[in-house]
């Protein structure tokens, strides 16, 4: 009975530091730091000599963010830019955007390949491409739409392909990152509990398998489509139901120990497991 309860106070004490980590972690950030939307092209097959890649928006107050620097640019490529608004489509970085956005006409060189980066609150949810060629010819992409919160699409200048990352890949990585890391932590925590890895295996597999999927239809979307502070701000929420779904499911799966100590484990293991996963995520997105 002592060694159950002192299990117990273990796991409370484990569960107010994880908890003061989980508030003090997002709470010390500034609003202005972490990660920002943002839209990354790689150009395969770029054109050889210098050219100038823009996205088009649809804005109708000019805010030039480049006038204090258009004298660094070819005058006539910038000048096609400049006046180019077809159909309410306006380059933004000549143009401007209301809310600010930040990248460069001109990419960085990666290899073969030239990386263009536009990041910032301004970044858009719906763009095209638009490249001002060597030769000074207009060449304008369909529209795409941003279905993550930070972007990676590649562009073959060539043959016209554009190909983005599938959200269905995305959520399937973010499944598989939290889930390796819960198993292995969560499996140790078990461990250190006392309980039998032989003999508790397919209750802990079943039910960490269940609210994991819980955690990457809430968490998981939150990440991928509006960043990781969204994340943060649903964490305790989600956290709090899937530890009493936790709790209730390994005081009745669990055969060993006391109840007490099972719910116990449960508690201290996800809490634990959280921060490592929203870690995990936060190095994904």
């Amino acid at each position: 009975m002592k060694q159950s309860l002192s299990t117990l106070r273990t796991g409370w004490v484990v569960m107010a530091i994880v908890l003061a980590c989980m508030i003090a972690w997002p709470a010390a950030v500034h609003a202005d730091f972490g990660p920002k939307p943002m839209i990354r092209i790689v150009v395969k097959n770029p054109p050889t000599g210098e050219y100038y890649l823009d996205l088009l928006i649809q804005a109708e107050k000019a805010n030039n963010s480049l006038a204090d620097e258009k004298d660094q640019y070819d005058p006539v490529k910038f000048g096609l830019l400049e006046n180019y608004q077809v159909e309410g489509w306006v380059p933004a970085l000549v143009h401007g955007t209301d809310i600010p956005l930040f990248g460069k006409l001109t990419g960085t060189p990666t290899g073969a390949d030239m990386v263009h980066t536009f990041s910032y609150f301004g970044t858009p949810n719906r763009f095209k491409i638009i490249i001002i060629t060597p030769e000074n010819r207009v060449v304008v992409t369909e529209e795409l739409t941003r279905q993550a919160y930070q972007l990676k699409l590649t562009y073959d200048y060539t043959t016209g392909d554009i190909s983005q990352r599938s959200i269905v890949i995305s959520y399937l990585i973010q499944f598989l990152s939290t889930m390796a890391a819960t198993l292995v932590i969560e499996g140790l925590i078990l461990l250190l509990f006392g309980f039998s890895l032989k003999q508790s295996w397919r209750p802990f597999l079943i039910v960490n398998l269940v609210t994991q999927v819980l955690l990457t239809a809430s968490l998981g979307t939150a990440a991928i489509t509006q960043g990781m502070f969204a994340a943060y701000i649903l964490a305790l929420p989600v956290e709090l139901v899937i530890v009493i779904i936790e709790a209730i499911a390994f005081a009745r799966l669990l055969k060993e120990h006391t109840k007490a100590r099972r719910v116990g484990y449960a508690i201290t293991a996800n809490l634990v497991s959280l921060v490592a996963g929203l870690f995990a995520m936060s190095l994904l997105f």
